[in-house]
């Protein structure tokens, strides 16, 4: 009976599995024109050859191929549409798999936006009531906006809004969206100053950038325009930063208005590709 019970219990022990490798692969950026290369080099301490697989759809434009442990990509049609695509390529490595994207630029392009699902914000002044809140500053809808406390008591400014976006990201440009009315199209230009600030531990932060929009303000068409809220106000600021920095937090300090209030309808950061 002892030995039955020993060996059952040296049958269930667990067994150390072997070491299998790594495999690690970049993203491929490849310009918009026709024959555009780029050559990857996998990270990878496994000898065995690399195989890849290309999405079938991806392959009408796309080629991939490999010598050692370079990956040579090619956009084998040129990317002509105003929006960049991407594909998806299997790699295998002995027994490891991994998976990696090749983006194909449009023309012109130079950023590439965050994805902002996860991201949340906080701050010192919101009326939540009023345009969704913080929430709001993470979508693409500009009927939707931050609006600066009211009710039951104002604040004094500045007004700030710390964005979480989760990880560490090097970003090298923030667009700042502003507050739509669908009824007559006005864009609300609220915000007269904004300081950008970034930050990783959101406790030091340091100034990467700022924008302002003095009234009166004159459109490209030479009209002048007097109100905050007008629909050729630009639908949002942009805001290129002079080096890449790396950042979690990002706070946008609002220290002049345009009125006695302001509105934020979206928060976007972008890396440089």
């Amino acid at each position: 009976m002892l030995f039955l019970l020993m060996l059952l219990t040296y049958g269930c022990e667990e067994t150390e599995q072997p070491y299998v490798g790594y495999i690690v692969i970049e993203r491929a950026v490849v310009e918009a024109a026709a024959n555009s290369t780029v050559t990857l080099i996998a990270d990878t301490d496994i000898d065995s050859p690399i195989k890849l697989t290309l999405d079938e759809e991806a392959a009408e434009w796309c080629s991939v191929s490999v010598s050692g442990k370079e990956i040579h990509v090619t956009a084998t049609q040129a990317n002509t549409g105003s929006v960049f695509r991407t594909a998806n390529v299997r790699a295998r490595c002995g027994y490891r798999e991994t998976t990696f994207t090749v983006l194909q630029k449009f023309e012109g392009q130079q950023y590439l936006e965050y994805d902002w699902t996860k991201w949340t914000a906080t701050g010192n002044s919101c009326q939540a009531n009023d345009g969704g809140g913080y929430p709001s500053l993470f979508n693409e809808d500009r009927t939707t906006y931050w609006h600066d406390q009211y009710s039951p008591s104002s604040i004094e400014k500045p007004w700030y809004i710390v964005v979480d976006m989760k990880e560490e990201l090097e970003c090298c440009m923030f667009q700042i969206g502003r507050r739509h009315y669908s009824k007559n199209g006005n864009n609300y230009g609220t915000v007269k100053h904004m300081d950008i600030y970034t930050s990783t531990d959101n406790e030091n932060f340091t100034k990467v950038g700022e924008f302002s929009f003095d009234l009166p303000w004159t459109a490209p068409d030479g009209t002048v325009v007097e109100s905050s809220t007008s629909p050729l106000i630009p639908p949002y600021e942009e805001v290129s930063l002079a080096e890449p920095v790396t950042a979690r937090y990002v706070k946008m300090v609002i220290t002049e208005t345009n009125g006695n209030h302001a509105q934020v309808a979206y928060f976007k950061a972008y890396e440089k590709i």
